[in-house]
């Protein structure tokens, strides 16, 4: 993916390092996916991981938060930029399906730490 410089970003993100798992949807016979949140906003989150996603792949991730229980939702891709220096992926998606409650416990953690 080439950045263009523009930023279409809908939602504040705030940068926020937290444990998150996750597996491709259908992948059921195999274990999730360590990595770790680089931020996170109330529509979506950045992660790194060794793995090429392509976009619009779903996930369902599981992210361990201090300030809300543990958060699981299905995401899909929007972009995957590798990092030539480390070989790692930065992945950002978008939350596809989370429980409002969650969502709105998002949105409130966002806003505290955005101040």
């Amino acid at each position: 993916m080439i950045f263009d410089g523009a930023d279409r970003r809908q939602w504040a993100r705030v940068d926020m390092h937290a444990p998150l798992k996750f597996r491709e949807v259908g992948e059921f016979n195999r274990s999730p996916v360590d990595s770790e949140t680089r931020d996170i906003s109330e529509g979506g989150i950045r992660f790194a991981t060794d793995r090429f996603l392509p976009k619009d792949s779903k996930l369902v991730v599981n992210i361990d938060l201090s300030d809300i229980p543990s958060v699981k939702a299905t995401v899909k891709v929007v972009w995957a930029v590798r990092d030539s220096h480390t070989s790692m992926y930065e992945i950002g998606v978008e939350f596809d399906t989370i429980p409002s409650e969650t969502r709105v416990q998002l949105s409130n953690m966002v806003r505290k730490n955005l101040n």
